[in-house]
């Protein structure tokens, strides 16, 4: 599940113009917890922004029991 993202936009991109978003695997994950470099570049090579999207893995089973009795 994602529990953060920080994000820096550096550069406008003109209307219409095109955006590639590429998400770098974490090298060095931390037990649960798994944080992705991410950044943004334009359709003429230029980085637009930068930043780190993290996430938690998960016990999906329980995460599910945890959400159906929220529910109730």
């Amino acid at each position: 599940v994602g529990t953060a993202i920080r994000v820096e936009h550096v550069r406008a991109t003109p209307v219409g113009g095109g955006v590639e978003i590429t998400a770098t695997p974490p090298i060095n994950p931390t037990g649960h917890r798994l944080t992705f470099t991410v950044r943004a570049i334009d359709s003429s090579g230029r980085i637009i922004a930068l930043g780190e999207i993290d996430r938690a893995s998960i016990d999906r089973g329980r995460f599910l029991a945890a959400a159906s009795d929220l529910e109730r």
